[in-house]
Order: C-alpha cells, then sequence, then structure tokens
C-alpha cells in the first residue's frame, strides 16, 4: 500500500470514528471478545450446521457481519491466543505451543514485552476484564493491562465441574458448570462498568474443549441428552496415517507414553494425564457417539452464555454503543481425514482446514449491516488491527504486525484485502489462496497440495505431480518470502530459532538438537511491559 492510500484510510478511519463518537454521545464503543475454545465454522448455525444448536451465536451473525473465510494462523491455544491479541505469527511472538502454567519466573507473560489489545486499551483510559482460559503466562496475578482477572491455572481442560479457578486474586473451587460460571463474572463485569467510560471484556470460554480424555467422558449437562436423542452425523473416515503415527510416537516414548503432561497444573484437580492416554484418546474419539454428544452439548452451554451476555448488554443500555466479536482460538477435526481434535493430534501435525478454518461474526448496531457476509480471506492476525482502527485508534501500531485492518468490509466497502492466508505450527507452515493449498514440512515433508475448487475437502493430494509443479513452486516461494519477510530468527524454527518456555512435547525437540548444531533449549526470561 502506497503513502497517498496509507493517508487516505487514515483519514477514512478518522472520520467514521468522529461520527460514531457524536452519534454515541461522546463515547468510545466497548468491545467485548468472546472467543470459544478449538470450535470449527463448520460447527455453527450460521454457518450452515442444521444438526448443533447455536441460535445465540446465530442470532449474532442475524445481526451483525459474518465471515465466511476467517482462518487461525496456528493449530493449537496459546500460539493462537497470542496472535489474536498481539497481531503477531508465532514466529515473532516466540509462542509455538500450548504453554504451561509454571515456568519458573513469577508473574511471567508471554507476551507482555509486545504492544496487546488488552493494555493499549487500558492505556487508552479503557476499562478491561479477562473471563475465562488465559494459556498465556503464570495466570495467578493479572497480566496485559487487565483491570479485573477471573481465570483458572491451566490451559489443558480436565474438567467442567468442580474447578479451582483464580478470581481477582483469590483462589477457590466453583461448584457451577464452569461455562456457566465464566457467563456469571462477565455479567457481573459489565453491570459494574460506569457508561461514562468505555471497557473492554475478553470472554474467553475454555469450552466446549474436544480433547480427550475429557471428551471421552460422559457428558453432564443440561443440553446432553437432546443430542444423545437427536445424534449429528458423524464422519466415517479411515484412521488417518498422522494420527497412527502419533500413537506409536507416544508408546516408543522413553517412558513407554507415560509420561504426564507436566507444568498445566490438572494434578491440583486430581486430572494428571499421561501422553499415550491423549493418543489413544483421539483414536477411541473416531466415531464414538458420547464423544460427539460431549462435544456439541459443550458447545450448546456456550451459546447459551452468549445469550445470556448479549441480554445483559441490552439490560444495561449497553447494546448500541458495544463492539461484539465472536471467534475460536483454531479449529478441530471431528472424524474429517480420520482425525480428532486440533493440530497437536497428529504427527505430522495437521493443517486442513478443519483445524483452520474458524468462524468470526461482529456486530454493533448502528455501525455493521444485519445479516451481512465477507468473503475477504482473513487471517488470525488481522482482528487486533481491525479493533483498534474500529474504536478510532488505528495510529496504534502492532510493530512488524502482518495483519491488516477490515474495518472497511464492515462500513459496506469492497476490499481487495489479502491474497492469501498463513498458518505455521512449528515444523508445519502452509498457505492457503483462493483455489490452493499447500502444506510444506520441515525438512523433507511430507508435503500437501489440493486444488479447492475441484476438491474443497482436501482428499486429493496433487503435490509432486508434474501438472501442477508450477502452481507447487510459486506456492512455496510466497510462503518462503512471508516468512522470510515476518518471522525473528530468534523464534523461527525453520532457520534454527527457538521458542518461549516448550516447543515440542514429548522429547520431540531432539531433532532440532540433531538437526542445528547451535540450537538453544526454550527458556523464559523476565521482559519490560509493552506501555503506550
Amino acid at each position: 500500500m502506497d503513502y497517498f492510500s496509507v493517508v487516505c484510510r487514515t483519514l477514512l478511519s478518522t472520520m467514521l470514528f468522529s461520527f460514531s463518537f457524536f452519534a454515541f454521545g461522546n463515547q468510545q464503543p466497548n468491545v467485548v471478545v468472546v472467543l470459544v475454545d478449538n470450535v470449527p465454522a463448520q460447527l455453527i448455525g450460521a454457518y450452515g450446521n442444521r444438526h448443533v444448536k447455536t441460535p445465540n451465536i446465530d442470532q449474532l451473525a442475524d445481526e451483525g457481519m459474518t465471515f465466511d473465510r476467517a482462518f487461525a494462523t496456528s493449530g493449537v491455544c496459546s500460539p493462537t491466543r497470542a496472535t489474536l491479541l498481539t497481531g503477531l505469527l508465532p514466529s515473532q511472538t516466540g509462542v509455538h505451543n500450548a504453554l504451561p502454567s509454571e515456568v519458573g519466573v513469577a508473574d511471567w507473560a508471554a507476551v507482555g514485552e509486545f504492544r496487546s489489545l488488552p493494555q493499549t486499551l487500558a492505556d487508552a483510559g479503557y476499562r478491561t476484564g479477562l473471563v475465562g482460559k488465559y494459556h498465556l503466562g503464570v495466570p495467578d496475578q493479572s497480566q496485559l493491562g487487565f483491570d479485573s482477572w477471573v481465570t483458572f491455572a491451566s490451559g489443558h481442560t480436565s474438567s467442567f465441574h468442580d474447578v479451582v479457578v483464580i478470581d481477582n486474586g483469590k483462589h477457590y473451587r466453583t461448584k457451577k458448570h464452569i461455562t456457566d460460571f465464566w457467563t456469571d463474572r462477565a455479567v457481573d463485569f459489565i453491570k459494574k462498568q460506569d457508561k461514562k467510560q468505555p471497557f473492554f471484556l475478553y470472554l474467553s470460554y475454555n469450552g466446549p474443549y474436544m480433547l480427550p480424555p475429557l471428551v471421552l467422558e460422559t457428558a453432564k449437562n443440561r443440553h446432553a441428552e437432546f443430542y444423545r436423542k437427536n445424534p449429528a452425523p458423524m464422519p466415517r473416515d479411515p484412521i488417518h496415517p498422522f494420527l497412527q503415527n502419533f500413537v506409536r510416537m507416544a508408546d516408543a516414548s522413553s517412558d513407554g507414553g507415560g509420561e504426564f503432561l507436566k507444568g498445566w497444573r490438572a494434578e491440583e484437580q486430581g486430572h494428571s494425564s499421561r501422553w499415550a492416554e491423549v493418543a489413544w484418546g483421539m483414536v477411541r474419539s473416531l466415531n464414538n457417539p458420547e464423544a460427539m454428544v460431549h462435544a456439541l452439548s459443550e458447545l450448546t452451554m456456550v451459546d447459551d452464555g452468549v445469550g445470556r451476555l448479549m441480554a445483559t448488554l441490552k439490560a444495561q443500555g449497553l447494546d448500541k454503543n458495544t463492539l461484539v466479536l465472536f471467534t475460536s482460538d483454531q479449529g478441530a477435526a471431528l472424524g474429517e481425514h480420520g482425525l480428532w481434535g486440533n493440530s497437536s493430534a497428529s504427527l505430522p501435525t495437521a493443517a486442513y482446514d478443519e483445524n483452520m478454518h474458524v468462524p468470526l461474526i461482529l456486530r454493533q448496531p448502528g455501525r455493521i449491516a444485519e445479516g451481512a457476509r465477507g468473503n475477504q480471506l482473513i487471517n488470525q492476525f488481522d482482528i487486533a488491527p481491525t479493533v483498534l482502527d474500529y474504536v478510532g485508534m488505528a495510529d496504534r501500531v502492532f510493530a512488524n504486525t502482518p495483519g491488516l485492518s477490515f474495518v472497511p468490509a464492515l462500513q459496506g466497502e469492497t476490499v481487495e484485502g489479502h491474497k492469501a492466508v498463513f498458518f505455521e505450527y512449528m515444523r508445519t507452515r502452509a498457505i492457503r489462496t483462493d483455489r490452493w493449498k499447500l502444506v510444506k514440512r520441515f525438512p523433507e515433508g511430507p508435503d500437501e497440495l489440493y486444488d479447492l475448487k475441484s476438491d474443497p475437502h482436501e482428499y486429493q493430494n496433487l503435490a509432486g505431480q508434474a501438472q501442477v509443479a508450477d502452481i507447487e513452486r510459486s506456492l512455496a516461494e510466497d510462503l518462503n518470502v512471508f516468512f522470510t519477510k515476518h518471522a525473528n530468527p530468534r523464534f523461527d524454527v525453520w532457520r534454527g530459532g527457538s521458542a518461549k518456555a516448550v516447543m515440542e512435547y514429548g522429547g520431540r525437540n531432539q531433532f532440532y538438537e540433531s538437526y542445528f548444531p547451535d540450537w538453544v533449549e526454550p527458556s523464559v526470561q523476565e521482559v519490560t511491559q509493552f506501555r503506550d
């Protein structure tokens, strides 16, 4: 984008913000981000699903704008949440995998040195609240500029019941279903707000959480019986070779797959899990009706929460001056391709659209057209720049972000946007255009190339075939150029970089040690907190 275009975009954003500022009584819009865990877009009614009950999320779509092609930047929770809040890639933040809650440094925040949405809005006078899953550092005390801090100790969900929570410094066990508890605390936060001061609420549900061993337990919530009586169709694909390999590797690990998942404080609730148990759990989830009941009923529990959230905004007179953004950290397979769960549940790691394609819905009456659909390619790293642009703070720059604001699309303009979306999960990277997807794996594959026009569900791998050699070569070059431009060499794992706190689990860092003679183990360092 040339200088003149940048100036014009900034002026347009300023004029749009000035109009909204006047229209809503000299009040910057409030922002509520509702984040769900492991939900592919295809599970939401607004995206065409007729077997899952998501009426409140669907109403958001009816009253706002739904983006049909939004994609996660990575395949597991911590990297995607870091991207969502900072507009940066995993190879820029150094957050490459699910982070532990104990790292040896008190109050460590994985992305504290970068501009983040909550810190930027707090510095601009917003009241800020986190309710729900954090998974970006040591969770006992508030981080990233949050005034109110209600979370739990682990990123891993071992139960939805009898969970130890951290409520503004107090630790206690809640007797409520944890999804209902998060909704209660979000409602409390909204009711306490002074209408003269804008607020930012990050409502980060850890539901529905599709992963074993939890998903294999009998679902105990108010929607489970509905799905037992009205089962959703399940894919019947044979087990994927990547999942077979994942199980073999877990069983063959140095301790026979008995290593516990460490540092996630699951032991506080007596729910420690072993790697082999998790790996075999993915297999046992395939074609398992109760696993599907568990996943879908917990999603509908979240939908209940969205309904209560919206009712509270309306009852408090905050509805018309609040941007509500609904999305997921990443997707998950529920049997498609013979896989279950997010990208961590296979070796090599998967990058199908089930893993990448996420719901993205934005709503604010009077500023966003009702029932609108957007077909632009949206990267997850576009969200943070978009939110700041939307509230009139486009001048706050996320340094080195590859993200672009899509605010003009929310105003009904035709926006060219990106020509491709990008994905990385350590040794797996992908580029997806309108028609093609290339998945590259370092250092020697296996690679995948799909023609999404003729094969939208990615079953015919064309990688290495002569008739598409030029396309494959061009996409590979675009992928290389993108990461060469944006990745921080310290965290570019394809060029010998490492990670913060953790890279691969299950002893698989041996690859990096042998491939890169000077490779440095993941580490944790205290950093200076970013402030405007």
